[in-house]
């Protein structure tokens, strides 16, 4: 199992890069700790997932990455953008 962590605070998601390797599963830990962002879900369009970010709690998302490439994740409003790497 992959493991990331990023947290997003007035700047938006840190790390804002994720490199993962394919076909192996991968859990993503999402933690929010401002209001001060439009980043209140986490969206990951490629992969059909869309998670509420409730302030200061653990958000886990969890993927198997199939297929190589670069896949984005954004905030609901697809302002705040990060990056899968997938190799």
């Amino acid at each position: 199992m992959q493991t990331a962590r990023v947290e997003i605070n007035k700047l938006g998601y840190q790390p804002i890069i994720i490199n993962l390797k394919k076909g192996i599963p991968a859990r993503i830990t999402f933690v929010r700790s401002t209001d001060e962002t439009c980043a209140t879900e986490v969206v990951f369009p490629d992969f059909g997932i869309r998670r509420d970010l409730p302030l200061n709690q653990a958000v886990a998302v969890s993927i198997t990455p199939n297929k190589a490439g670069e896949f984005t994740f954004t905030c609901g409003m697809y302002m705040q953008r990060g990056k899968l790497i997938v190799r």
